[in-house]
């Protein structure tokens, strides 16, 4: 019995070592100069930065004067002077990019809007997405699948035969 209890205690122990800590707050000067400072870190409120911020998860507000990068999700809102990255994300992200690599729901505001499947609404100089089901707006938008509208300068669709239309192009 003692060695079963032994065990069951070195499992967990070496269990809560692989855990992700939790903070309620991040400063970040430069991904490797930030607190706390591991990138595996998931932030539950404010992540402030000033060069670039860079965390596995984050709930909350994320404000940066430079960039934020989230390797995982992110839900809330992120504001940056050059861009907001973020795996999947839920929320508004303004900054000059703003680059979902998977999912997004939401709305995103900058120069360069990117989600590779998005829910919502862009809008910025240049909207890009694969799938994207919502509203674009800006100069230029492109979308490989859209459920939606697009109004701008120029809108693309290129799904099955690709559409090319000034203005006003709508994907059903």
């Amino acid at each position: 019995m003692k060695k079963l209890l032994m065990a069951f205690a070195i499992l967990c122990s070496v269990s809560a070592l692989r855990a992700e800590p939790d903070y309620y707050a991040a400063a970040c000067i430069w991904a490797p100069g930030q607190v706390p400072m591991a990138s595996s870190s998931v932030i539950w409120g404010v992540r402030g930065t000033l060069f670039y911020g860079d965390h596995t998860r984050l709930y909350g507000l994320d404000l940066a004067i430079g960039a934020n990068r989230t390797r995982e999700r992110f839900n809330g809102l992120a504001v940056a002077g050059v861009f907001n990255r973020a795996n999947s994300a839920a929320g508004m992200q303004a900054g000059f990019a703003n680059v979902i690599e998977n999912e997004f729901f939401g709305f995103q505001l900058g120069a360069w809007n990117h989600a590779s499947n998005g829910y919502g609404s862009q809008w910025g100089i240049v909207n890009t997405a694969g799938y994207f089901a919502g509203f674009q707006f800006g100069l230029f938008n492109w979308a490989d699948d859209l459920d939606g509208l697009q109004l701008g300068l120029i809108n693309v669709i290129d799904d099955q035969a690709p559409s090319v239309l000034p203005f006003l192009n709508i994907g059903f």
